[in-house]
């Protein structure tokens, strides 16, 4: 057995023998890092105990850890462009900006897609949101498939939106079900309002649409005023007033703050900001907000000492913050990866300062520490197993490192 086999069944054992980490005393925890086919550039959660994997070469792999196998699923995948699943498909942009689709085995390549590097898809029950780059201006399209399988575009949006854009589904109207839902997108982009650059370009938002689903027509949208911006280009959707709202993080002259954006309740066609915190207090100045749907928190400064905040709604609709603890990093300075923290049962687990760690934190023990797992190489993102079973970190040398207790 050479040193590959014995990575990859020295993972499959730690995954079949570990429950979901414990958050009670001081956890220790068992790393193992697997030595990848190729270095690996981005990773995402697919089905209970796998994992996709894009090399830095452009190669999706599919690990499944519990049986110690890689399987080749296709090349030429953007390694740049984040993929997405949904619905029984996993879909990419390809190295020439075509829409990959992969369903059952079997994958298609729509060459005239045209997507936007950078930029996300959203998979729907019976359709693919993606953005597009026409002469510079990127816009929403949605992909249907046609008699032979071949995904075509069905609609286009109007509005210009963020070029690095991560559309998603959202129901914010009635709020009983997402998949029920419509589209949310970053828009209104302007590279002169705010010219911080945390996310990878200086190109902001100021305008947040909601769209029809299937025509792309807006339904409501929000605009903000100068010098206002949303430092963000993929808001998270949470529970919000017995409905759905989204989380995300405004930016001015005094820096980053926690916003919560829904819909308005006084007109049909608007969002609105429902909810504001402090803000940093210094222009350029920025923070990293995590959710697991439920809890808000936010780490302030990631790229400078990154301190956790817990939020909690206030009546009067402000959203009041308290420091819980230090050392903290679930952002770099310049990734479009927005949170390399995760959520697992009670716990919150995320790098520390250096990436040299993994914390964990139980929110339920004012988020005390309980356990950490030294990583070899510095941690770049996580992706949560959703069986519950361990963390994945991609490290800075492109290995995969798992962690469970």
């Amino acid at each position: 057995m050479n040193r590959r086999d014995v990575l990859l069944a020295s993972a499959a054992s730690l995954l079949a023998r570990t429950p979901a980490l414990a958050v009670s005393g001081n956890v220790p925890a068992v790393t193992t890092a697997l030595a990848a086919p190729q270095p690996v550039a981005q990773v995402r959660t697919s089905g209970p105990d796998e994992l996709l994997a894009v090399s830095t070469t452009g190669t999706l792999w599919q690990l499944r850890p519990r049986n110690a196998a890689w399987t080749r699923l296709a090349d030429d995948i953007d390694p740049a462009s984040p993929i997405a699943t949904g619905h029984g498909r996993i879909a990419a942009r390809n190295v020439h900006g075509g829409l990959w689709v992969g369903v059952n085995g079997r994958a298609t390549n729509s060459p005239e897609a045209r997507l936007a590097p950078h930029a996300g898809l959203c998979v729907l029950p019976f359709g693919i949101i993606g953005v597009t780059d026409v002469a510079g201006h990127a816009y929403v399209k949605r992909f249907e498939p046609d008699r032979e399988e071949r995904w075509r575009e069905s609609a286009r949006g109007t509005e210009s939106v963020l070029p690095d854009a991560r559309p998603l589904q959202v129901d914010l109207d009635s709020g009983q079900s997402d998949d029920n839902g419509q589209i949310v997108v970053l828009a209104g982009p302007d590279g002169t309002r705010y010219t911080h650059g945390a996310l990878g370009d200086t190109i902001e938002c100021t305008r947040v649409l909601y769209l029809e689903r299937h025509g792309l027509q807006v339904l409501r949208s929000l605009t903000l005023p100068p010098p206002y911006v949303l430092e963000d280009i993929a808001p998270r959707p949470i529970a919000w007033r017995g409905g759905r709202g989204l989380l995300t993080m405004r930016s001015g002259p005094q820096g980053s703050q926690l916003a919560v954006i829904a819909a308005s309740r006084s007109r049909g066609d608007m969002l609105e900001i429902a909810a504001l915190g402090a803000p940093i207090g210094t222009s350029h100045r920025w923070m990293a907000a995590s959710t697991d749907g439920n809890r808000l928190v936010a780490v302030h400064t990631p790229h400078i000492g990154g301190v956790l905040h817990a939020y909690r709604w206030e009546p009067d609709g402000t959203l009041a913050a308290s420091a819980m603890q230090r050392d903290i990093r679930n952002h770099r300075l310049g990734s479009r990866e927005l949170d390399l923290s995760v959520w697992l049962g009670r716990a919150f687990v995320a790098p520390s300062q250096d990436g040299s760690r993994l914390r964990v934190f139980d929110p339920q023990a004012r988020w005390s520490e309980v356990a950490e797992a030294p990583m070899p190489a510095a941690v770049v993102a996580t992706a949560a197993l959703a069986n519950g079973n361990a963390v994945a970190a991609l490290l800075e040398d492109g290995r995969i490192a798992f962690t469970g207790p």
